[in-house]
Order: C-alpha cells, then sequence, then structure tokens
C-alpha cells in the first residue's frame, strides 16, 4: 500500500488501561463496539460508551482507562494526516460522539482493507476513513453538550495552579468538598485518580516546553516540579525516555517525537 494505516479490533478486560501518555504521528480513529472507557485527552476527560466515537489528530497526548465493570471491545484506526486533507480547518483537535452505530460497519471494512495488500486497498482504505471522520463530525455537531463543570473547573485549576498546592485537600477544599468525597467523585467522572491526572498535566506541559528548546530543568519547573532529580524519573516512568533525550530528538527531528506504547497481550490490549 502507498501510505501505511492500521485498524484493530481488540476484546479487552473491563480493567485494562494505556500503559502511558503518549502521542502519535498519525490520526486516531476509535470506535467502542461494547462497554464503556474514558479517555484523557491533553487535560479533557472524555466517556466513551458503546456504540461511541472519538477523533484524535496526530500529537496529541491521550490515554484510555477503565469505566465501569464489564469487559469492552473496540475499533482503533491509526491514519495518516495527508488523508484528511482540505479539513484541517474544519476539524477540532479531537471530538468524541455517542450513539454512532452505523460507523461499526465502516470501521470493519476499513479493518479488512488493513489486511488487503492489493493496489486498490490504500485508495478504499481513504475513502473509508474520510467517510468515518466526516459522518462522525457532522454527528459530533448535531449533538455536541456542554462540557461537565465539575470536571472544567477541577482542570483549570490545576492548570492554573500547576505549580501551586495540587494536593487533595486543597482541591477538595476549592471545590467545596470534602476530601473522600471530591476524591470518589473525582474518580466516577473521569476514571482516574487525582494523582494521575496531575501527573499526566504535569508531563504534557514539560514535553511542549521541551519541544520548544526549553532546558530540562526549566521544563521541570513550568511543569510544577520542585526537584529536577524527581522531574527526571516520572519523565522517564511515564514517556520511557529521560527529558534530555526527548529534548534532543525532538531538535534533531525539527518536530515533536512519538512517545513509545508499551506492547501487551491482546487479552488484555485496548
Amino acid at each position: 500500500m502507498e501510505e501505511i494505516f492500521t485498524c484493530q479490533f481488540r476484546k479487552a478486560s473491563p480493567y485494562n488501561s494505556m500503559a502511558s501518555l503518549h502521542r502519535h504521528d498519525m490520526c486516531e480513529l476509535y470506535f467502542l463496539s461494547s462497554g464503556e472507557r474514558r479517555y484523557f485527552i491533553l487535560d479533557t476527560v472524555l466517556t466513551v460508551h458503546a456504540k461511541g466515537f472519538v477523533f484524535i489528530k496526530a500529537g496529541l497526548f491521550h490515554k484510555t482507562s477503565f469505566s465501569g465493570s464489564s469487559q469492552h471491545t473496540r475499533y482503533v484506526a491509526n491514519i495518516p494526516s495527508s488523508w484528511l486533507s482540505g479539513a484541517e480547518d474544519v476539524l477540532p483537535p479531537f471530538f468524541a460522539v455517542d450513539d454512532v452505530p452505523f460507523l461499526e460497519v465502516l470501521f470493519s471494512q476499513l479493518q479488512m482493507e488493513a489486511d488487503n495488500t492489493d493496489e486498490v486497498a490504500s485508495l478504499r482504505a481513504r475513502g473509508l476513513a474520510a467517510q468515518i471522520v466526516s459522518q462522525a463530525y457532522r454527528a459530533w455537531k448535531e449533538r455536541q453538550q456542554p462540557h461537565d463543570p465539575f470536571i472544567d473547573e477541577v482542570t483549570a485549576y490545576v492548570k492554573g495552579n500547576i505549580s501551586g498546592d495540587l494536593s487533595l485537600d486543597n482541591l477538595a477544599s476549592h471545590m467545596g468538598y470534602s476530601r473522600n468525597y471530591f476524591s470518589a467523585l473525582f474518580h466516577e467522572k473521569t476514571g482516574m485518580k487525582l494523582s494521575d491526572f496531575i501527573r499526566s498535566s504535569r508531563i504534557s506541559i514539560a514535553c511542549e516546553a521541551l519541544e520548544k528548546g526549553e532546558s530540562v530543568s526549566s521544563a521541570a519547573s513550568l511543569a510544577g516540579f520542585s526537584d529536577a532529580g524527581y522531574f527526571k524519573d516520572v519523565f522517564r516512568s511515564v514517556m520511557k525516555i529521560s527529558p534530555s533525550a526527548y529534548r534532543k530528538n525532538a531538535e534533531r527531528s525539527g518536530k515533536w517525537v512519538s512517545c513509545p506504547v508499551r506492547t501487551v497481550p491482546d487479552e488484555v490490549s485496548l
């Protein structure tokens, strides 16, 4: 095929989560056939229900986590940004829309083309991908819902105070809740621990700083880390690469570098 793309269908256990915050050099198209999942994209949390769809442009940090207690099945396709040429200014960086069952047939056809090696497979796949994105986008535009004010306020506070006190007690007090109630409510709405949410937000900020040429110590400070050594340890645990190596790779390529994703067996894969 002229351009590489992937499309996979998998079944996974209910509590399976993506190994780490990461991003790709291709656009991601995600369709949840059954179950329920939560997406963390940049600093936004989205709940995806059965027959729901998520679109993510190339280069955006994201990860998924469990929601509910049942296993889930999903399609994930990664396509070149060039396949959506002409729609860059129309499509948002990411969006999610529920109840679009008509996309499942298109995803199954796209998966078949991913395994096809004949001379028209790429052409057929491009058409299917464009159809998936355009139909999902129209459905999303028609059904846009306001964001959850609780999540929006927590996100805004974390971003605005990334170098301040982001302890559970302080955030609970800011939101006007008890410590235990706030922790339970945050986990219910996001599927994440508060500490994981804050860590992901910090690493996202640090990566952006490193890509802009900031020093490792400066990136650590901008991301709210007071200890550079601790920052390096956390960065490596999340990104599977040291901050200095990440910065060098970004400088060498002149753009961001995709973060490696840990390979896991099919039965526990997303």
